[in-house]
């Protein structure tokens, strides 16, 4: 077991960490996408996305599955994943890990985690979308072997849009 392995724990979201999640993607949010986004979009998407009764209802109706990382008992990261656009492909709606937690491989290990889980539900590829002008974390999935499939621009509601990019890795054994 290496340095990382020993200090986090990645498990399933449960009813319990909902109000703590919903915290953590304020604050990831709110030290990450200013400048990005405005402070409004900020708002409004975590209002969308981030609520408890909102994750509460994807994990239980099977929408979506969400898994939580730990460093040292401390809630760091997490993730959600959902069946894709393609019966073959997942995508990977989220994945943060606060800044303190971050460039130590936390983010990889809940990307494998994801991986690892979809490719056991028998998932051959997982895609995401990236803000273009998320740098940081463009340069993490292409690390990760993800590739630029497209863009989208996404009207969100509100006049708010999702200008993104499409990133696409495949799931099969020899690949991982």
């Amino acid at each position: 077991m290496n340095a990382i392995e020993a200090t986090l724990r990645i498990s399933p979201v449960t009813g319990t960490d909902l109000q703590s999640l919903a915290q953590l993607a304020r604050d990831i949010w709110y030290l990450h996408y200013p400048g990005m986004i405005t402070v409004s979009q900020i708002d409004y998407m975590l209002e969308q996305r981030y609520q408890p009764e909102v994750i509460a209802v994807q994990i239980e109706s099977g929408e979506a599955w969400w898994d939580k990382l730990e460093v040292q008992s401390q809630l760091a990261g997490f993730a959600s994943y959902e069946p894709g656009s393609e019966s073959s492909s997942i995508k990977l709606d989220k994945l943060y890990v606060h800044q303190r937690f971050m460039r130590r491989g936390f983010g990889s290990a809940l990307l494998n985690r994801v991986e690892e889980q979809s490719r056991s539900r028998g998932y051959r590829s997982l895609y995401l979308q990236v803000n273009k002008a998320n740098a940081p974390s463009i340069a993490f999935y292409r690390s990760n072997g993800f590739e630029v499939k497209g863009s989208v621009k996404v009207d969100i509601g509100s006049q708010f849009f999702m200008d993104d990019f499409v990133f696409s890795k495949s799931l099969s054994e020899s690949d991982a």
